[in-house]
């Protein structure tokens, strides 16, 4: 009888999960020759949050109409300069002039044209761009591409959602949206029974696959696909291991041209999962095939970090004002140690030094004192925030530092601000001597890079 109340209390916190979950149908079309994208959206089981919510949208779309359950077109707010949130211009449906309470659906139209960079390219690329090519067009959850509502009493955006998309692309042979497979154009649809944040990949680019994963506009042959593979197996073997949590996705990997200049080396990736895309490199020039490995030791934290975003980023979904701290600082800080524990501790101790040079200069707000998510720069959740968790590994040892990030990962769904850091650092068996001297030596000084070892 207790396992079955328990079978029952768990299915009933299952439901109410997915009951809570968007759904997003309709169609989109992408002109690859142009940079027009057109969305006829239907965003229905939308969580009831009252008036306390916003509509996020790429600033580069017009809306067209927005329109109740019953197609009734709805003035909305928002449209004369509306604020920005992250990527997204914020709109609010109004019924007499006040916002809808409880839309529960709402279908959505809209259009945009972005740019095509091929011989002129963006000052910057990055994962909140809708970039075009030439060649190819992607666009993620952060760049806004489709209609994502934002939870303001908890400071939410809710990306994840099950979809039903047909898209449209006469000019893409292959097309993919994350959370489904990749499929010949011109026509195509793609569905997903399970919450996730989906991405769109259209163009022109052929599709590899392994026992463990799709690549997508990779070039690799037989002998570097499993090299490769057998790389990305090791990293997520090593994070099961001291995490306790398995890793349990398959990777799909793309292998896409930047929109931004880059100087000879740089690389860069990002993640939506399951999906790891990188700009920058091809991915065999980075396997040595006679040895089995990857060419360049400093290539392994790299793509560890891009791995670790699986726990940090999806297993947590971060947000709040330590977003990026507990979404890039934390999955640069796993990317280390996988990298430690592949060639010894001398790995981390020049990585730290190194970096330690680089921060020479850089004033850091406590993270205690973080009031805004952009008050964590580029510097400090890729290169400052790494120091501060190794300063806790630092006094608590790396077997309890675990257990802490294993404690962060299971307590979800709570704002990722300082409190939480806190919190979960007491929860997981950190004394408060242990932690007041932490902040003393590391949150709360500015020598904090100098006492790394």
């Amino acid at each position: 009888m207790k396992k079955l109340a328990l079978l029952a209390f768990l299915l009933v916190q299952f439901f109410k999960i997915y009951a809570q979950t968007p759904h997003l149908s309709g169609k989109v079309e992408v002109v690859m020759a142009t940079g027009q994208i057109t969305c006829d959206f239907v965003l229905s089981n939308i969580p009831n949050l009252g008036k306390d919510y916003q509509l996020l949208l790429n600033k580069g779309f017009n809306i067209k109409a927005i329109k109740d359950s019953v197609n009734q077109t709805l003035k909305y707010s928002g449209f004369y300069g509306g604020a920005m949130r992250g990527e997204g211009l914020t709109y609010a449906p109004l019924y007499k002039d006040s916002t809808m309470v409880n839309p529960g659906k709402l279908h959505i139209t809209y259009t945009g044209a972005f740019p095509i960079y091929t011989d002129t390219l963006n000052f910057i690329d990055f994962k909140g761009l809708i970039a075009f090519n030439g060649k190819t067009m992607r666009a993620t959850d952060q760049s806004k591409w489709y209609p994502i509502i934002y939870d303001i009493k908890n400071d939410r955006q809710m990306e994840q959602m099950t979809f039903d998309i047909e898209v449209t692309s006469k000019d893409a042979k292959m097309i993919f949206i994350n959370g489904d497979q990749p499929k010949p154009g011109p026509v195509a649809r793609f569905k997903s029974e399970v919450p996730i944040a989906p991405m769109i990949f259209a163009g022109d680019y052929g599709v590899q696959k392994t026992k463990g994963a799709l690549f997508l506009n990779s070039q690799m042959d037989n002998k570097q696909l499993e090299v490769f593979e057998n790389n990305i197996a090791e990293m997520k073997a090593y994070y099961f291991k001291v995490l306790k949590i398995p890793y349990d996705t398959k990777n799909v990997f793309i292998e896409h041209s930047p929109v931004e200049k880059f100087n000879k080396g740089r690389s860069w990736g990002f993640v939506a999962f399951p999906t790891i895309a990188f700009a920058g490199i091809k991915l065999g020039d980075m396997i040595d095939v006679e040895h089995h490995k990857l060419k360049d030791s400093t290539d392994y934290p790299f793509i560890a970090h891009e791995i670790g975003h699986y726990y940090f980023g999806n297993v947590l979904q971060p947000n709040s004002t330590l977003f990026w701290f507990f979404l890039e600082s934390t999955a640069e800080y796993l990317s280390v140690k996988a990298a430690e524990e592949k060639f010894g501790k001398t790995f981390s101790t020049k990585y730290f030094a190194e970096r330690g040079k680089q921060l020479k200069n850089f004033k850091a707000k406590p993270l205690n004192a973080v009031k805004e998510i952009n008050e964590i720069s580029g510097t400090y959740r890729y290169s400052y925030g790494p120091f501060l968790l190794r300063g806790l590994e630092q006094i608590i040892g790396e077997k309890r530092m675990f257990k802490f990030l294993n404690t962060c990962l299971t307590n979800k769904n709570e704002l990722t601000d300082y409190n939480f850091f806190k919190r979960n650092a007491l929860k997981s068996g950190i004394t408060q001597k242990e932690w007041d001297a932490y902040e003393k030596d590391f949150i709360l000084s500015e020598n904090a890079v100098s006492l790394i070892k």
